[in-house]
């Protein structure tokens, strides 16, 4: 129960202490990297086909797109301004987060701005180019299916690639964990505090993404805002406090802890099981708020454990 946890181990308290290196700049030099090598003419062509994200790779299996989008981009601007974003607002957010947190807070946005792309298109048609069949069709998942039984796909047109969403998400983080911040935009040429810029521009985001014409995937930016806005309502400390629906399910594991708890307040009646769930959930909390942000009842589950593990132990 408490064995088996990464930090009860000696030598992995020195590897706590250590200080994490910075992930910002390997994340964008794997970003430019992946970048470089899908310039590489067709076989360049060939690895942004295989990062792409599309509905109709994801109906069959290829769940891997979901993270592999966000390392490819469609051109020098593309991924310049991405990685430009990404490093302003990224630097003070790591800083702030720690390494480990903030590669989670880039990982998520950008998964949940794929997810929100793809449900706005899982049924729209498919516009695919086969080998041998000349120019690109217009064509539904089922019929191009009966295709491929007879010819190769070179590529299907249509789908996301970017690291706009998690950048997105990463300047949501930034705007939470520093909402007074001052920026100064190019366009127009004002100084703005920084939660001011990122609502505004969300709002455009709003508005842009209901142009059918727009090449630009409004909505993953959104969904990787959103996964922004999620991650850090999730964490403690330095962010801002817990969500409705975590705050509920808390009450309702204290609601739990009181039916179980033992009337003279020993930890004999509480089954193994429930314990070290507690238990789990206590050291979880120890890890991100520090000590002296247990409550009560967090210590008395950590005396009840110390108590069982004594007992067991014969001590």
């Amino acid at each position: 129960m408490l064995s088996d946890r990464d930090y009860y181990n000696s030598g992995d308290y020195r590897r706590m202490l250590r200080p994490e290196g910075s992930v910002l700049k390997p994340l964008i030099w794997l970003n430019v990297i992946v970048f470089l090598f899908t310039c590489l003419g067709e076989s360049g062509a060939a690895l942004q086909n295989l990062l792409v994200l599309h509905p109709y790779y994801i109906r069959h299996g290829e769940i891997w797109r979901l993270g592999s989008y966000m390392f490819a981009h469609g051109g020098i601007l593309h991924i310049f301004f991405n990685m430009w974003g990404l490093y302003i607002f990224g630097k003070p957010v790591e800083q702030r987060l720690g390494p480990r947190r903030f590669l989670n807070l880039y990982m998520v946005s950008g998964l949940l701005g794929g997810l929100a792309w793809l449900g706005a298109n899982w049924t729209t048609p498919i516009v695919a180019e086969l080998v041998g069949r000349g120019r690109p069709i217009v064509i539904d998942a089922g019929q191009l299916d009966q295709l491929l039984e007879t010819y190769t796909l070179r590529r299907i047109y249509g789908g996301v690639v970017g690291a706009s969403g998690a950048v997105f998400g990463v300047m949501v983080a930034a705007a939470m964990a520093f909402p007074t911040a001052r920026v100064a935009l190019i366009f127009p040429p004002i100084i703005v505090k920084l939660r001011t810029m990122v609502i505004a521009y969300t709002i455009i985001e709003i508005w842009q993404s209901f142009d059918q014409n727009s090449s630009i995937a409004h909505l993953a930016h959104l969904g990787g805002g959103l996964g922004g806005f999620l991650y850090m309502r999730r964490l403690r400390g330095q962010a801002p406090a817990e969500s409705f629906l975590t705050r509920l399910a808390d009450r309702w594991r204290r609601w739990r802890r009181q039916a179980f708890r033992p009337v003279k307040g020993g930890a004999g009646d509480v089954s193994d099981d429930d314990l070290s769930q507690e238990v789990n959930r206590v050291l979880d909390k120890l890890a991100q708020v520090g000590y002296d942000q247990l409550s009560e009842e967090d210590l008395a589950i950590l005396r009840a454990a110390s108590e069982r593990l004594k007992a067991r132990s014969g001590r």
